[in-house]
């Protein structure tokens, strides 16, 4: 599908903030309430929107990102949904994609520590650890979310990234503030007044819940989950090998991908590679101009750049996945 002016704008608004009601979205649009609603509806049937989601921030909660990236060996189509399946079966399980090049497969684990995350990581190995090799463990120290600012030209508005990571805090949640975290993150539009219901609290509790998970920086914000490769766009991944690293170096880099309009995404991490960054672009040829420029930019810093190629963006993502049961749970019982 190709996007026009009014779809790029909706979109650009619902990237920055996929809880804003239709009113609003249509105001910043500029286009009629009923407009925004029938380009919303059909960009979601489209596929290009597939869900709003809320970004959470869980080492506020004490846990660690951990991301795997491995290739497939003897793997047919059958074994590699069986590999899916039983991944997203882990509690501890937020993010799964099938890349390109030098991988095949990804998959993200939170944990409260390494040895937490290594006792899911070998139970994982013990089931398919002839089909999941080479694998390289990223840990991820800090993690900043951008915005497509490439869908319009105009100056975008003054927009704080979503942050996650650095030293992982303890906030205690009970079991209302998990219900809630558990039902937005994959229903960012989930109204209150429907949470209320599902949750059997009074709608002011709820509002004022959210308030304080948005204040304690838990919740980062929300977002359209976006598919660009379903309006043109190729995702890619680089893999940055960096030396002679400095606090300074470092935030101009997080400057520098904050800046570009094709950055959506920038991860600091541990690993065999020291930061990556994910870019939507038209073409190879546009990648190659990026990659370029990245160099030059930082020619005394980036040792090596390597990028893989996201096909199907992620297969599952999931900002808050320790109540998943919980959620299924709830969910089928305000349906009846």
């Amino acid at each position: 599908m190709k996007l026009n002016l009014k779809d790029r704008r909706i979109l650009a608004e619902l990237d920055l903030n996929a809880r804003a009601s239709f009113q609003e979205v249509a105001k910043k649009a500029r286009l009629s309430k009923e407009s925004v609603i029938y380009r919303v509806k059909l960009l979601e049937k489209k596929n290009i929107i597939q869900r709003y989601i809320t970004l959470v921030n869980f080492s506020k909660l004490g846990y660690t990102g951990y991301a795997v990236f491995s290739r497939f060996q003897n793997v047919n189509e059958e074994i590699k949904k069986n590999i899916i399946k039983y991944l997203s079966a882990i509690p501890e399980l937020y993010w799964i994609a099938l890349v390109g090049g030098k991988f095949d497969f990804v998959f993200g684990i939170m944990a409260r520590s390494v040895f937490e995350f290594n006792k899911v990581y070998y139970k994982i190995l013990t089931e398919f650890g002839n089909y999941l090799v080479d694998n390289n463990i990223e840990i991820r120290t800090e993690l900043r979310q951008h915005k497509r600012k490439y869908l319009i030209e105009e100056k975008p508005e003054l927009f704080e990234p979503p942050f996650f990571g650095k030293e992982p805090e303890i906030e205690e949640l009970d079991d209302l503030d998990e219900n809630i975290l558990s039902l937005l993150s994959n229903n960012a539009r989930m109204t209150v007044i429907s949470l209320a219901e599902a949750l059997k609290r009074p709608s002011s509790t709820i509002s004022l819940r959210i308030k304080q998970l948005e204040k304690k920086g838990i919740i980062q914000g929300y977002s359209a989950y976006i598919k660009a490769q379903n309006y043109g766009m190729q995702s890619y991944r680089l893999l940055l090998s960096l030396q002679n690293m400095d606090e300074k170096k470092r935030s101009v880099l997080f400057a520098y991908v904050n800046s570009n309009k094709n950055c959506i995404l920038a991860i600091e991490c541990v690993g065999g590679w020291n930061f990556e960054i994910t870019l939507e672009v038209e073409n190879q040829e546009q990648l190659q101009k990026e990659i370029s420029n990245l160099r030059n930019q930082f020619k005394d810093v980036i040792k090596n750049v390597e990028f893989i190629i996201m096909f199907e963006d992620d297969l599952v993502y999931d900002p808050y996945p320790l109540k998943k049961c919980e959620r299924r749970a709830l969910l089928k019982y305000q349906d009846k």
